[in-house]
């Protein structure tokens, strides 16, 4: 399984995000994600940076947070357009 630009993912708490960018950052892959309103036509005002860890054919998605962490992860973002 893999994580696509464009696509809807579910998180562990059956939240649906939409995948809005992909970075890529001393090896680690990182999403800017938007979730879903309930019929997944359009996006709510709830946007989150996660990283993605892949361990025996598993996706693990954990959310950036901290200043420092977003300090380093979120201009990537800005950088990366």
């Amino acid at each position: 399984m893999k994580i696509v630009e464009g696509k809807i993912i579910t998180l562990g708490n059956n939240e649906r995000y939409l995948v809005v960018s992909k970075v890529v950052h001393n090896d680690n892959q990182y999403f800017y994600i938007a979730e879903c309103n309930e019929d997944n036509t359009d996006i709510k005002d709830n946007y989150k940076i996660v990283k993605a860890t892949y361990e025996d054919n598993k996706i693990f998605i954990d959310e950036v947070v901290g200043e420092a962490n977003l300090k380093t992860v979120l201009p990537l973002f800005v950088n990366n357009t």
